[in-house]
């Protein structure tokens, strides 16, 4: 087979138009700290767990994935990032179960995020009418959550966050970026009020826990423990950290060498540096023990952003504060959009899916992909809609399948770089393997993570993982054998670096 025709065709039609600022806000929000911050890790916080600790332990384990990540990313620069690594080090089987696989399950996820979005709304709009006796802003936050609101506001938003990309592939860049930006202030302005009002912390918090529901509880537990804080560990692991894939999956859209030499580690250390000093602010206006108890006994309400809207004492602030929450909502769905395109295209340029999906309009935009993204965001809004909310939790249990994803990205890297004899890559791949490994364990045993539970494996969790995988194995051999006919050898083309 000639090389001209191994590939759809022989350049991508992506346009190189995303700037440093952009990719670092991808990767910002393909990470999460506004999530972090809110109740994804709170829950489950452990006495004598101290979370500034698990923080930088989760830091420090995630440089190795982040040294691979920036190897890559400057070796092969093309769309889809790792799909395209890990296919064309270990084999192209391997590639497409494996991305198609974080796909689907980024799918659901970003399915869920949207219809939880509401829950966020609610918080927010609950907590500022009853600080300022506005009842009318609670009845609107409760009749938002309800189920049928909840996914006509979660189908809306997806709708038009996929139709500014459809429209223009710039504009969608342009979205994450104000939404990252204005996500990150609201953060610090949050981190700034707190800090403001740490001498009123005792005469306030009474308010603000009256306001969320909650009540004021005492901790008799230790000032620290090793083991509690380390249990923490894989909460931050696998909701925050190694989701670092984002910017390296728009690699051929990137102008400029540095943005593609530091944009990971960039926004790894800004990651790290919004969860640290939110944590922290918490720690030091409430102090350990208080603010232990409450996450322990209210977790899913006493929040970084919740405490910081009820402390502002400025109606304006609160507001600034409550939106900067719910715009962290639509950030982290708008990164989700473009990347999801971006792997899917990758998939179709080599030949494995149909090749209608590495169509690109004249404006950079791979429309059907992003079709394809609505259409099934749209079907697993269905699926969470008639499961009832409740059941549908279980599909977060699919979480594994991350672990398992950076699992055998770690692997590529290692043999990457006993074949290519790169020195600094084998140990950073060793780690991270050994890192990995462990955090695949703890996401399929610990019941917190949702695939194991009190009473045995949740049965929802096994048939979408188990689905999803086999799902994936069956697309790909379907795609070898109907290539095959074609005349087309898949296994030429996963000899191939993809054209930029």
């Amino acid at each position: 087979m000639e090389k001209s025709h191994v590939f759809v065709r022989e350049s991508s039609g992506l346009i190189k138009q995303v700037s440093m600022l952009d990719v670092i806000m991808l990767n910002v929000g393909n990470m999460s700290a506004g999530l972090a911050l809110y109740n994804s890790i709170t829950p489950y916080v452990q006495p004598g767990s101290n979370l500034l600790v698990a923080t930088l332990i989760g830091l420090i384990f995630a440089l190795p994935q982040a040294l691979i990540y920036t190897y890559f990313i400057r070796k092969v620069p093309r769309t889809g990032g790792d799909y395209v690594w890990i296919s064309r080090t270990l084999h192209g089987g391997i590639g497409v179960i494996m991305a198609l696989s974080i796909m689907i399950e980024s799918i659901a996820y970003f399915a869920l995020t949207a219809f939880f979005a509401s829950s966020a709304i609610q918080s927010v709009l609950s907590e500022i009418g009853a600080l300022n006796g506005q009842q009318y802003l609670v009845s609107l936050g409760n009749s938002l959550a309800s189920p049928i609101p909840s996914f006509i506001l979660a189908f809306s938003v997806m709708a038009v966050i996929i139709a500014i990309n459809i429209f223009k592939a710039k504009w969608g860049y342009s979205l994450i970026t104000v939404l990252g930006l204005f996500s990150l202030s609201a953060t610090i302005i949050a981190i700034i009020v707190l800090l403001g009002g740490a001498g009123d912390f005792s005469a306030k918090i009474g308010t603000v826990l009256s306001a969320i529901g909650a009540s004021k509880v005492s901790y008799n537990g230790p000032s620290f423990s090793w083991g509690a804080t380390l249990f923490m560990l894989p909460f931050l692991a696998l909701y925050t950290f190694p989701w670092m894939q984002a910017g390296p999956a728009v690699a051929a859209e990137i102008k400029g060498k540095d943005a593609l030499k530091y944009n990971v580690f960039v926004s790894l250390i800004l990651t790290f540096i919004l969860v640290e000093a939110g944590y922290g602010v918490m720690y030091y206006v409430g102090g350990y023990g208080f603010t232990t108890a409450e996450f322990m006994k209210n977790g899913f309400t006493y929040t970084f952003w919740n405490v910081a809207i009820g402390m502002s004492g400025n109606v304006i602030l609160e507001w600034i504060i409550g939106l900067g929450l719910i715009v962290w909502e639509f950030f982290i769905l708008s990164y989700g959009v473009v990347v999801f395109s971006r792997y899917m295209f990758a998939m179709a340029f080599d030949r494995v899916l149909p090749s209608l999906f590495a169509s690109v309009s004249k404006n950079g935009s791979p429309v059907y992909t992003h079709l394809l993204d609505l259409g099934l965001v749209t079907f697993f809004l269905g699926v969470i809609f008639f499961l009832g909310s409740q059941n549908a939790l279980a599909l977060y249990g699919a979480t594994v399948l991350g672990a398992l994803y950076f699992l055998v990205v770690s692997i590529a890297g290692l043999i990457h770089g006993l074949r290519n004899r790169v020195t600094v890559l084998v140990p950073a791949s060793i780690v991270s393997i050994g890192y990995f490994t462990y955090l695949t364990y703890v996401s399929a045993t610990n019941s917190d993570f949702g695939f194991m539970t009190s009473n045995g494996i949740d049965f929802i969790t096994l048939v979408f993982v188990l689905g999803t995988l086999v799902g994936s194995a069956i697309v790909y051999v379907v795609s070898y054998l109907y290539n095959q006919k074609k005349g087309v050898d898949l296994n030429l083309i996963y000899k191939e670096i993809p054209p930029e």
